[in-house]
């Protein structure tokens, strides 16, 4: 599927595309080369975030919370046929 946009870009990137015999690869050509990087930030700052939510657990909640991913494992691995 695609979508049609009409976008406004500045004039160097303007004349650059125009020499380009199809502006719409070049565009999704350089937006994936961005995607990656951009998804990978994310994954950093959720990892960083969460690290720093665990830091601030004292050993009670940590084995609370290891407790309970347990229980939960138990009851949806309960009668599964592995």
């Amino acid at each position: 599927m695609t979508v049609k946009l009409s976008i406004s870009v500045p004039d160097d990137v303007a004349a650059y595309l125009q020499g380009r015999g199809n502006v719409s690869a070049a565009v999704t050509e350089a937006v994936r080369r961005v995607l990656p990087e951009a998804r990978r930030a994310r994954q950093r700052a959720a990892a960083q975030a969460y690290g720093e939510y665990l830091r601030g657990l004292t050993a009670q909640q940590l084995a609370d919370d290891r407790a309970l991913v347990e229980s939960s494992n138990e009851v949806a691995l309960r009668d599964a046929q592995w």
